[in-house]
C-alpha cells in the first residue's frame, strides 16, 4: 500500500469518526433549538390572545380573526390561577392520514373577572427529518473533504515526496561491490535531509567494511597458499628419500590433509566472492554444452568408480547467468554425485527448459537433506568432503533466483534446480 493511500484511509477514518460525533451533537443542538423556538412562538401567541381579550375583543370576533391558527379559547365558570403548560401531543393529520407529533401550549388567564382556558398547537419537526438533514449535510462535507484531500494529495505529494522517492530509488540500485557510497542529496525537508545523511553514513560504512573484509579474505587466501605450496613441495621431496612403510603412510596422510586444506581455502574464497556479488554480470550461456563438457571431463572418475551414467539432456538450453558460476554450479553438483555414490552405482542427469536434475545412488541420510546446503554440513562426518560443495551451489542458485530442492527416497538422492526464472526462450 502506498504512503499516500494509507494517509488517505487514515484521514477518511478520522473524518468519519469526527463527523459522526459532530453529527450527533449537531442533531441534538438543532432539534432542541427548533423545539424551543416553536414553544416560544406558541407562548407568544398565547400572550397575543391574552392582550386581545384584555382589549375587549369578543370571543366570537376573536375566533373569526384567528380561525386558522389551531386556537382554542374557552371561558370557564370557575376561577383558576394563571398558569402555563407546555406538552407534546398527537394530532391527526388528514394529509398524511396518521397521528403527527405536535407541541401544545395551554394556559389559564384571568381577564376582566373571567378565567379563560387558551390552548394552541402546531406540528413539530420530526426527529427523522432532523436526522436525515444532518446526515445529508455531513455526507456532503465528508465527500468534499475526501475530494479535497485526494486532490491536494495528488498535487502536493508529487513534489513533496520526490526526495524520498529519489533516495529509495538510489537505495534499490545500490551495489556494494561498486565501492561507491550514496552521497546525501540536498533537500529543504528536515526529515528527508536526516534520512539522506543517515543513508550516506550507512552506505559509507558498508562500503568500507566490504572493502576491508574483501581485502582480508583475499590476503588470507593468498598468504595461506604459499605455506601450503611449500609444505606440498617438502613432502614431495620427502617421498623421494628412503622411507619405511609407516613413514610413507604418514607422509601420504599429511599430503591428503594439505590437499583438503587447499580445497577448503579455494572454496571459502569462492564463497566470499559469490556472497560479495563479484559475479554479478549475467550473460547468456548454453547450459546444455556446460553439462555435456562437464560429463566428458569426469569420464575417468566415473570409470574408476564403476558408475553407470544415464542422461536425458535437451540441446541448446540457454540461461542468463554468469558463465563461471554456471560451470562451478554444475561441477560441484556432478562431483557431489560421484563422491557420495556407491561402488557400481548410478547417476541420472536430466536437463530440459524447466529444470536441471541430477540423481544418484548413495547411502541413506541420517539428517534432513536441506541441512546439507549449509556450510560444513556433510552426510558422513568421516567423509573426505570439506562440506562446502552444496553450500556453493546454494549461494549460486539463490543469487540467480533459481529454486533448488534436495529429496531422498531410500538410497536415491535427487537435486533439482528450477530454470524457469533464468532461461532464455
Amino acid at each position: 500500500m502506498k504512503l499516500f493511500t494509507k494517509f488517505l484511509l487514515i484521514y477518511l477514518a478520522v473524518s468519519v469518526v469526527v463527523l459522526g460525533i459532530g453529527g450527533i451533537i449537531s442533531y441534538h443542538i438543532i432539534k432542541d433549538e427548533i423545539d424551543r423556538e416553536l414553544k416560544f412562538e406558541f407562548l407568544d401567541r398565547i400572550d397575543r390572545v391574552t392582550y386581545l381579550l384584555e382589549q375587549g375583543k369578543t370571543f366570537a370576533k376573536f375566533r373569526e380573526l384567528d380561525q386558522d391558527e389551531n386556537l382554542v379559547i374557552v371561558p370557564l365558570d370557575t376561577f383558576k390561577e394563571n398558569d402555563t403548560q407546555v406538552s407534546d401531543t398527537l394530532i391527526w393529520d388528514d394529509r398524511f392520514e396518521r397521528d403527527e407529533k405536535n407541541v401544545k401550549v395551554s394556559a389559564f388567564r384571568n381577564i376582566n373577572d373571567t378565567t379563560y382556558f387558551i390552548s394552541t398547537y402546531g406540528n413539530m419537526i420530526e426527529s427523522n427529518d432532523v436526522r436525515e438533514a444532518v446526515i445529508s449535510i455531513l455526507l456532503w462535507i465528508l465527500g468534499l473533504q475526501v475530494l479535497g484531500a485526494a486532490g491536494i494529495g495528488f498535487v502536493v505529494s508529487g513534489p513533496l515526496f520526490k526526495p524520498f522517492r529519489n533516495t529509495l530509488h538510489r537505495i534499490q540500485n545500490f551495489q556494494i561491490n561498486e565501492k561507491e557510497y550514496l552521497k546525501a542529496e540536498p533537500t529543504n525537508v528536515k526529515e528527508f535531509r536526516d534520512l539522506n545523511i543517515f543513508v550516506e553514513e550507512m552506505t559509507k560504512k558498508a562500503v568500507s567494511d566490504f572493502n576491508n573484509l574483501k581485502e582480508f579474505a583475499e590476503n588470507a587466501s593468498h598468504e595461506l597458499q604459499t605455506p601450503v605450496a611449500i609444505a606440498k613441495g617438502k613432502l614431495e621431496l620427502l617421498t623421494e628419500t628412503n622411507l619405511n612403510e609407516q613413514q610413507y603412510s604418514y607422509v601420504e596422510k599429511l599430503e591428503t590433509t594439505l590437499n583438503k586444506l587447499s580445497r577448503l581455502n579455494d572454496s571459502l574464497a569462492l564463497l566470499t566472492k559469490i556472497e560479495n556479488h563479484e559475479f554479478s554480470t549475467n550473460e547468456t550461456v548454453n547450459i546444455s554444452k556446460i553439462v555435456k563438457d562437464g560429463i566428458n571431463a569426469f569420464q575417468e572418475l566415473l570409470s574408476l568408480n564403476n558408475l553407470h551414467l544415464v542422461t536425458d539432456i535437451s540441446d541448446s538450453i540457454m540461461l542468463k547467468i554468469h558463465p563461471s558460476l554456471a560451470e562451478i554450479m554444475w561441477s560441484n553438483l556432478f562431483r557431489n554425485a560421484i563422491n557420495h555414490n556407491i561402488q557400481n552405482g548410478e547417476i541420472n542427469i536430466k536437463l530440459n527448459s524447466d529444470y536441471l536434475e541430477i540423481s544418484n545412488t548413495g547411502k541413506e541420510l541420517n539428517t534432513e537433506p536441506s541441512v546439507l546446503f549449509e556450510r560444513f554440513k556433510k552426510g558422513e562426518q568421516n567423509s573426505e568432503s570439506i562440506g562446502l560443495g552444496l553450500s556453493i551451489v546454494k549461494r549460486i542458485v539463490d543469487q540467480n533466483a533459481m529454486p533448488i530442492s534436495y529429496t531422498t527416497v531410500k538410497n536415491r538422492h535427487t537435486i533439482r534446480i528450477s530454470l524457469k526464472s533464468v532461461k532464455i526462450d
